[in-house]
């Protein structure tokens, strides 16, 4: 049975009294369409989806229209809440449906929109794409169809909030909110470090990758930057935060719709450091915003089958339904399988019966610009442009508000993008100019479409030419033996000498981009002797690639892709299986480098010499039964605390931050007179003093019992409904997951960030391992199930494989679909 259009009494019986309306009020469950058909109208033939017992959607179809129409219905009969939440918020639709709260949020939300034109925007995706989309959003809303003519089939979140899903338009899949883009907020907290610290200063404090001088641009004063400008940015690509008030016509009491806001608002953000718990998963934050993620191709040369293998596990915010979704979709012209995001056609990670494909962020474009401009004091709509006054353009938003009249609000636009700020006071106005909003083609992944039926390497090239936004390292491996790697990436060209883009700039026509990088300029690697390719959104700008000085300078720690190398570079006779460990490979680099600044530490300090004794005997491993794991995570997080404080002027620490941790090695690698007369000796004397701080902080968290201290006992993996809070403690476990102990961290291969509590809160949702060619031999994995919905058994079932470092097969032949077949539907056209 489709368990989408089922809801039992486990799912009514949240406090029956309470929910007892908005469950449905009964026990019987609404019965699927006889003999698992499904009338739909606007489908030209009949379309088959056959679900494995993993989870995974196979669509058989006819024709292209019918085969996305199916993939948008599927999705939506699978994460409904989860994709009228991505509409509304990136539309900026929130109003209309949860109250007059969310005006603001929707007008910020609008200046992000794509506002160009329309035909160059769907051609640069796909030469149908037009059609694409719009089938595919004729899919969803059938669905949505469905469930509004029989609201006992809602989702749970509607039912509570007393709420409904609202249709789709083409141009819901173009919002712009969700892209991965840099760097504007990265410009406005260096131009406040820059203020209190001098560029100077500030340059020796920080990695820039490629090494830049630092120059302040003419004509800005950056003492007139501060956070205020970032708020309307900020409000319109935040996720939204409820509150009871936001759901009138919620079946629940006042105190239970508190409770429900909270709960589908999302975990709170960190809190100021009371602990040092709390700090260490901020510093785990901040270091995991730069988007860790993980892949490589190898050639045929270092498998034991002879041909290649590509793997990839891209890390994002862990979450309960996951943010991928796997699907296979299969018709005249398509074959592809993989995953993607729910609410896009297509998959941007994956193989078609020809070529693999797997991507990270790679941060060579700039696509942001804060702009700073002098306006009129006679009409604060102008601003000074080439020596003359320009009037910004208004466009006025008509803003649907539950409950009460339309609102109209203004957005404005100076020519180089929408205005975030005005200072009428200093007579100033701040715009971002934004390539994702200039350039048509620059919506998030949809690009992957022609990635989807590439050919070989000169079909994927091409198709990566357009693939604008996120910038991607794409591994790539053809059944004809070939790897690869295309840098993709939407690269404004800034023609001015000395600007960086680090730092924002007059938008008085002094600087000015002179259009973006060709994508047939990007660079790329074809069949690289080394015999493999790997990448973990490391600086890898090769060295002699003409243009690598218009690069962005902000990328991540090479440690997971040296360990990937270190590995790899080794190997002969690989298998696919071999891969998919590496994907879980908890040894961390850093602790190894540390360890050996640390073989001659001793302390007369009993407690200090036994985790000394511990450290020097360990693997370097993060594994979760390790307790000198634990030590050197509370170890290294002060190290870096003290080390900074030695170098950061005391009154820029709270601003500035912790140094790159990079910078703390080298430091502690080479020490300079800042840690005393004698350099070496005021270095161990404070590795020492920080293993001693860093112990009385784990004592404070688990004890003193060092028996007690393994890291899994700390560091954990466990996943909650949105709406656990509302739950009695038995239902509340049944729509959660267990705890289950994690290695890693935010250092290895198998990397993981955490917060407050501990809870592993990013890190790898979706792996592949393709061997390419024997295609039903790859593995796949995406955590914790494909559905949202806590009936279906597709909800939790893959958190248990994840946990053990299991992938399940990938299934991709009709014949190997058909053998680990669980269910199946048959969408039929209506006549």
């Amino acid at each position: 049975m489709d368990h989408a259009w089922r809801r039992t009494a486990t799912a009514c019986s949240v406090s029956a009294a309470l929910l007892l309306a908005a469950c449905g009020g009964g026990d019987d469950d609404p019965a699927p369409p006889p003999g698992g058909g499904n009338t739909l109208p606007g489908l030209k033939e009949s379309v088959e989806i056959i679900r494995d017992k993993y989870g995974v959607s196979h669509i058989y179809a006819k024709n292209q229209e019918d085969m996305f129409y199916a993939q948008g219905y599927n999705a939506a009969r699978d994460r409904l809440w989860q994709l009228d939440q991505w509409r509304r918020q990136g539309e900026g639709r929130m109003a209309e449906q949860f109250g007059p709260r969310f005006v603001e949020a929707d007008r910020a939300a609008r200046m992000f929109l794509y506002r160009g034109d329309l035909e160059k925007e769907y051609a640069s995706y796909h030469p149908q794409s037009q059609a694409i989309i719009s089938a595919f959003v004729a899919g969803i809303n059938a669905y949505i169809d469905q469930v509004k003519a029989d609201p006992s089939r809602l989702p749970l979140e509607f039912r509570l909030t007393g709420t409904e899903p609202g249709h789709w338009r083409p141009e819901t899949v173009l919002v712009r909110k969700y892209g991965i883009t840099r760097n504007i907020g990265s410009e406005v907290a260096l131009a406040r470090d820059v203020t209190a610290m001098g560029a100077k200063k500030v340059q020796e404090l920080s990695l820039f990758e490629p090494p830049i001088d630092l120059q302040v641009p003419g004509g800005v004063d950056l003492s007139q930057i501060d956070g205020s400008i970032m708020n309307a940015y900020n409000l319109g690509h935040a996720a939204a935060r409820f509150q009871a008030s936001d759901f009138p016509g919620s079946p629940l009491g006042a105190k239970a719709r508190d409770t429900l806001a909270k709960a589908l608002s999302g975990p709170d953000e960190p809190a100021a450091a009371s602990s040092a718990a709390e700090g260490m998963a901020r510093a785990n934050t901040r270091r995991i915003a730069r988007y860790e993620s993980n892949n490589w191709t190898i050639s045929g040369a270092r498998t034991a089958s002879g041909r290649p293998i590509l793997s990839n596990d891209p890390h994002r915010a862990l979450s309960m339904p996951s943010l991928r979704y796997m699907v296979h979709l299969n018709s005249p012209g398509w074959n592809v399988i993989g995953a993607g995001e729910p609410a896009l056609p297509g998959v941007s990670i994956g193989h078609n019966d020809r070529v693999a494909f797997g991507l990270t962020i790679f941060s060579f474009g700039d696509e942001e610009d804060l702009y700073v401009y002098e306006t009129n004091p006679a009409n604060r709509d102008e601003y000074r442009y080439q020596g003359k006054w320009e009037k910004m353009r208004r466009i006025e938003e008509t803003i649907k508000v539950r409950g009460q009249a339309d609102v109209k609000a203004t957005i404005k636009f100076t020519r180089h993008g929408p205005v975030l700020h005005e200072d009428a006071a200093r007579g100033k106005a701040y715009a971002v100019r934004a390539a994702y909003l200039e350039f048509p083609g620059t919506a998030a992944y949809l690009a992957s479409l022609r990635l989807n039926q590439a050919r070989n390497w000169d079909e994927f090239t091409a198709g990566m030419a357009r693939h604008y936004t996120p910038g991607e390292n794409m591994v790539y491996a053809d059944v004809d033996g070939n790897i690869g790697w295309f840098g993709g990436a939407l690269a404004p060209i800034r023609p001015k000498a000395g600007w960086s883009g680090l730092l924002p700039v007059p938008g008085d026509g002094t600087y000015e981009w002179d259009g973006i990088l060709p994508g047939t300029s990007l660079p790329r690697v074809l069949n690289p002797a080394k015999g493999f390719y790997a990448t973990a959104n490391e600086y890898n700008v090769p060295d002699d690639y003409a243009r690598k000085d218009m690069s962005a300078r902000e990328w991540s720690d090479p440690n997971r892709v040296q360990r990937i190398g270190e590995v790899l570079g080794s190997a002969r006779g690989l298998t696919v299986q071999d891969t998919a460990k590496l994907q879980y490979d908890d040894l961390s680099i850093p602790a190894r480098e540390l360890m050996g600044l640390a073989s001659g530490l001793s302390s007369p300090d009993a407690e200090v010499a036994d985790a000394l004794q511990r450290l020097k005997a360990w693997n370097h491993r993060m594994s979760a039964d390790s307790v000198a794991a634990t030590i050197y995570e509370f170890w290294q997080y002060v190290i870096v605390a003290k080390v900074s404080d030695l170098y950061v002027p005391a009154a820029s620490r709270d601003t500035f931050g912790d140094l790159d941790k990079r910078l703390v090695m080298n430091k502690l690698k080479e020490p300079d007179a800042t840690f005393g007369a004698e350099p070496v000796q005021g270095r161990d004397a404070l590795l020492v003093d920080a293993l001693k701080a860093g112990l009385a902080n784990l004592k404070e968290v688990l004890g003193n019992d060092p028996a007690k201290w393994k890291w899994g006992d700390l560091f954990h993996i466990k996943f909650d409904h949105q709406l656990a809070a509302l739950l009695p403690a038995g239902q509340r476990a049944a729509l959660g997951t267990e705890r289950y102990p994690m290695s890693g961290n935010i250092e290895t291969v198998y990397l993981g960030a955490y917060g407050a509590d501990f809870r592993k809160i990013h890190g790898a949702s979706y792996r592949q391992a393709i061997d390419v060619g024997n295609w039903d031999n790859s593995l796949a994995m995406n955590v914790p199930g494909q559905s949202s919905d806590p009936e279906s058994p597709y909800y939790k079932n893959l958190l248990p494989l994840w946990v053990k470092g299991e992938l399940f097969p990938m299934a991709f032949s009709r014949q190997k679909v058909d053998s680990l077949k669980a269910d199946s539907i048959t969408l039929q056209p209506a006549r």
